[in-house]
């Protein structure tokens, strides 16, 4: 009977031991499970840093920020060190006769020469060193038979020529030391800053978009809120008439009345619902934000001006910053490059060039050449000089006419250009900040509207539940307190939405988030 017991306390314990484990493991499963379902919240900052880390359009700009410097490398490499190497063999073989006799009957003419040439870009100096060699051989007095007695001394083994070369040519007219490339390499660099503009002007526009789409998200949950009040209300609204009507207070198409209130407040509430969803559903597929994420309804939104504006500083640095504004400068420098260019076509091309070189000759091998000493290329011994001189004068080009034309052209557009953009940018600037400052004063009215619309309501409610006001009165002092609820939401964002606009007048968005331009260009590595 002990026995019996013992085992069954044994059981017991066993029992609980598996419950505890059970338990435990159920709990575990619940952490995870809410730790899954943590909450993102997105503030202003994050959801910037998220769209230009995971935004497709952000990223599609970002590589066109890397390539915006492309021309400007290609013509670069105008100038680089190049590796040059060429060779040349050839062999002639005639019948012997009168006018081969010295020369030879058979002659094979062999080069083969390497070394490096580069092209100054602050002069537009050519410069070239080579070092080659030149087997030569001809059978000339080398057959017994053809060979006048006396003469067969004459004939040589392959004769072997090295040579150290150097070449230096210059345009002293046209190009003279470099002069349109310089304005070449000045154009181009100007218009890689200027694509660099464009596209951090892009970025920005993007990022407000990013920022749009995350306060519409912010719109359409605030207006699920109020709808799910205006439902609970005028649910509490329609249940105090039906008790009204079993106290003879109130007549029963008054409860037929706020049965289909409610219904519209349904409809409503579903609709908004939806958008809200659809809404969340943009936001999530633009920042790439992984899904079954559960996003937090709560919004930094601003409320109040950090820095009140100031007109000629803003303007002055809307000057200094606007991305179109600038590239109205660069075009313009452009334009002024170009002209000069084109005048300069009208000069002749003036090109002196010189070779100089240390050369040597053996009949014993290639490499006797350049480790001799005493006869090689190093004793600089025996040397070779050749100059040239080029000119090139066009006449009645009608082509050098047009560009010049063209360039005056594109000057004169350069200047109106800038002229425009200014004041567009003035009007610009201003005009933002009068918008900006009109939405601040709207989403403060907005504030005291909702404030006095609510207090309204809830008298006239009171009111309605002492029997002193009725139904139409509540339900128009719903009506007005719901689309005040709306239109304070609504006029919080637009003031946002107006500051991100007047940081984009003024070019100064990436500023506000600190983001630097540079730093977007993303690693190719």
């Amino acid at each position: 009977m002990d026995q019996k017991v013992q085992n069954s306390k044994q059981r017991i314990l066993r029992t609980k031991n598996l419950g505890r484990i059970l338990l435990g493991s159920f709990v575990l499963l619940q952490t995870f499970s809410l730790a899954a379902e943590e909450t993102l919240r997105l503030s202003t900052e994050e959801t910037v840093k998220r769209a230009l880390e995971s935004n497709y359009s952000l990223q599609n700009l970002r590589y066109e920020l890397a390539k915006s410097d492309t021309n400007f490398l290609k013509n670069d490499s105008k100038y680089s060190w190049r590796l040059v190497a060429d060779g040349k063999s050839s062999q002639s073989i005639l019948p012997f006769n009168q006018a081969n006799l010295l020369s030879g009957t058979k002659i094979s003419d062999d080069t083969i020469k390497g070394g490096i040439e580069k092209t100054l870009q602050t002069t537009g100096t050519y410069f070239k060193v080579e070092a080659g060699t030149r087997r030569f051989d001809s059978n000339a007095f080398e057959n017994a038979s053809t060979t006048p007695a006396g003469f067969s001394s004459l004939g040589i083994p392959p004769l072997y020529t090295g040579f150290v070369r150097a070449t230096i040519s210059q345009d002293l007219l046209k190009n003279s030391f470099g002069y349109k490339g310089r304005n070449e390499v000045k154009i181009l660099e100007s218009q890689a800053e200027m694509a660099k503009n464009q596209v951090s002007q892009q970025i920005s526009g993007v990022i407000v978009d990013s920022l749009v789409d995350f306060w519409d998200y912010s719109i359409k949950t605030q207006a699920v809120k109020t709808y799910k009040q205006l439902v609970e209300n005028t649910k509490n609204i329609r249940n105090l008439t039906i008790r009204k009507q079993g106290l003879g207070l109130s007549e029963s198409f008054e409860v037929n009345q706020w049965n289909a209130l409610l219904a519209q407040a349904e409809n409503q509430l579903e609709t908004a619902t939806v958008q809200k969803e659809e809404a969340k559903r943009k936001l999530v597929r633009s920042l790439k934000i992984p899904d079954g994420t559960s996003l937090s309804e709560e919004t930094n939104l601003l409320e109040e001006l950090t820095e009140k504006p100031d007109y000629p500083k803003d303007l002055e640095y809307a000057y200094k910053h606007r991305a179109d504004f600038l590239n109205a400068l660069k075009q313009k420098e452009i334009a002024e490059s170009a002209l000069k260019n084109a005048n300069n076509d009208r000069l002749p091309t003036l090109t002196i060039s010189g070779t100089g070189a240390s050369q040597s000759q053996n009949i014993i091998s290639p490499q006797e050449n350049y480790t001799d000493t005493s006869q090689g290329i190093q004793s600089a011994k025996y040397k070779e000089w050749t100059g040239q001189m080029n000119f090139v004068y066009p006449l009645a080009d009608k082509g050098i006419y047009a560009g010049v034309r063209d360039a005056n052209i594109s000057m004169r557009q350069a200047t109106l250009k800038e002229e425009d953009l200014k004041n567009e940018v003035r009007d610009d600037v201003k005009t933002r900040i009068e918008a900006l400052e009109a939405s601040h004063r709207i989403y403060k009215n907005n504030i005291v509207t909702e404030r006095e619309t609510e207090n309204y309501y809830n008298g006239v409610l009171r009111s309605f539940r002492q029997g002193r006001a009725d139904a139409v009165s509540v339900k128009n002092a719903l009506d007005t307190h719901v689309q005040d609820q709306l239109r304070l939401t609504q006029a919080r964002v637009n003031f946002n939405i107006d500051l991100l606009r007047y940081y984009l007048a003024k070019n100064a968005l990436l500023e506000r988030f600190q983001v630097d331009r540079d730093k977007l260009i993303p690693d190719l590595n």
